[in-house]
């Protein structure tokens, strides 16, 4: 006999519905749950509101009705359990590739040898330790979104949010970093 798991899901959507202004809502009722671990995706044409879903989960857009829950919280407080990887690299120009992942450990206030430790493991897990010096200007947009990807895992967050983070990569590098994201989840 199978016991049903009462463990509430650890991101719940429900009823979402979301406006800008006096537009049709681009969100309308939507509710959806994911555990723990659980790798999900959106998919749906061009302007549906996947992106808006994403970015009112991390907390980033207001929602007009509805609720979300990470773990119990709101997505203000659970901020610092989220990563967010947006459609563009987001880099800051004036850091190289090193010093853009460290950034989001800098937030954190993690010691120093440790943000070099961690940045040194997600550029080798990204395929980038040879650039880790270079600043955006000179990296390909595939490099730059590896960069902010890395960025993202660097804080070993819980919810790893990503916005079409794999548009601008090569169909070699896409299919690896695939692979080394579904090995991390487990």
């Amino acid at each position: 006999m199978a016991v049903a798991d009462t463990a509430a899901p650890f991101l719940s959507v429900t009823n979402l519905s979301k406006s800008y202004a006096a537009n049709p809502p681009v969100l309308h009722d939507l509710s959806l749950t994911a555990g723990a671990g659980e790798f999900v995706s959106l998919l749906g044409a061009s302007g549906c509101g996947k992106s808006t879903l994403l970015r009112a989960i991390a907390g980033l857009s207001s929602i007009s009705s509805g609720s979300i829950r990470i773990d119990g919280r709101s997505p203000a407080a659970a901020r610092e359990a989220m990563s967010f990887v947006f459609q563009d690299a987001t880099l800051l120009p004036w850091r190289t590739a090193a010093r853009n992942v460290e950034l989001a450990l800098e937030l954190k206030a993690l010691p120093a040898p440790l943000r070099k430790a961690r940045v040194e493991a997600v550029l080798e897990l990204v395929g980038l330790s040879a650039v880790r010096d270079f600043y955006p200007r000179q990296l390909s947009g595939g490099m730059k979104m590896r960069v902010s990807i890395a960025r993202a895992l660097a804080t070993t967050p819980q919810v790893l949010l990503m916005d079409e983070p794999f548009g601008a990569l090569d169909e070699l590098t896409r299919q690896r970093l695939n692979e080394e994201l579904l090995a991390l989840r487990s």
